[in-house]
């Protein structure tokens, strides 16, 4: 394969279409979540990366939860992996907060905002026959 052609001593470089990296917060469906060209300008993709990074932030809180429940018991390799995955989670729901989108902004928190309420506020309710946390995970 040949080098591309020289112009006034620099080689000329292929021009590429790309998306811009926004550096404040924006509201619009013209994102870049997570992946390269995802959801890109679609509009039913741009809600599914939404719902995508909601579910993300519940399953942290839940797991949050799950690893205070299996701290209680002898089990050690367990809440090690719980912890672990939770973690790779969190950091995914932060990589996508880094978009600056206001919407993606608002899923994840409202993500974390019902699931602490749901599996920390309502699920430790004390079960009216026992003393300990209700609900498994």
């Amino acid at each position: 394969m040949a080098p591309p052609p020289m112009m006034n001593g620099t080689m000329a470089m292929p021009r590429r279409k790309k998306m811009m990296m926004h550096m404040t917060f924006y509201w619009g469906k013209d994102a870049l979540i997570l992946f390269t060209g995802w959801p890109g300008t679609d509009t039913a993709m741009y809600f599914l990366a939404l719902v995508f990074v909601f579910f993300l932030a519940l399953i942290v809180e839940y797991l949050a939860r799950c690893n205070l429940i299996m701290m209680r018991s002898n089990a050690y390799f367990t809440p090690t992996l719980v912890y672990a995955l939770r973690v790779g989670l969190g950091f995914m729901v932060m990589l996508s907060l880094m978009s600056f989108n206001v919407g993606v902004f608002l899923v994840a928190v409202l993500g974390h905002g019902l699931g602490f309420f749901f599996f920390r506020v309502i699920m430790k309710l004390p079960d009216r026959t026992h003393d300990d946390v209700s609900g498994a995970c």
